[in-house]
């Protein structure tokens, strides 16, 4: 069972039908409700590696005809992929490091590979250098938003507010 990633595989190749899927718990989705919004969220077990499982459930249940908004897992691996397969348009999110420019280039790498729109936010601006600035110029990739390194909006957001509302 650990070893599973819930992909059916081991079923379809077992040649004398030995291997049978059934269904287990990996983790729970939550949907909650602001006015006209709703909120689902994928929560994993503790100790559950098959997240990209849990993301296909959530996505199943997202309404026809409703503008979605999915927030990706950092970085490239399975799960990221689930969250951005199939999607209108990607926003991918940076900070001005050299960190950062090396996930945002796998990241663009990726969405690419997917052939998805997408542009680009720069979070805390002014911490770091322009090369992710640079790249992006370079790539003729849109920079959607910068956000200016500011200790009133991580105290807002850890405040719980929103940054347009708090500033």
């Amino acid at each position: 069972p650990e070893l599973c990633h819930g992909c059916g595989g081991c079923e379809l190749v077992c040649p004398q039908d030995a291997v049978r899927e059934k269904p287990h718990r990996i983790g729970t989705i939550q949907a909650s409700r602001s006015g006209a919004i709703t909120l689902r969220t994928g929560l994993l077990d503790i100790g559950v590696s098959m997240a990209s499982s849990l993301v296909h459930s959530v996505r199943q249940r997202m309404e026809a005809g409703i503008t979605a908004i999915l927030d990706a897992p950092p970085g490239t691996a399975c799960p990221a992929v689930a969250t951005l397969r199939g999607a209108d348009f990607v926003v991918l999110v940076t900070e001005p490091t050299p960190f950062g420019l090396n996930d945002l280039k796998l990241a663009v790498d990726t969405v690419r590979e997917l052939d998805l729109r997408f542009g680009v936010v720069i979070n805390r601006v002014g911490i770091g250098d322009d090369r992710v600035h640079h790249y992006c110029h370079d790539q003729s990739i849109p920079v959607l938003l910068e956000i200016p390194d500011d200790r009133r909006i991580a105290e807002a957001y850890s405040e719980g507010q929103l940054i347009v509302d708090a500033l």
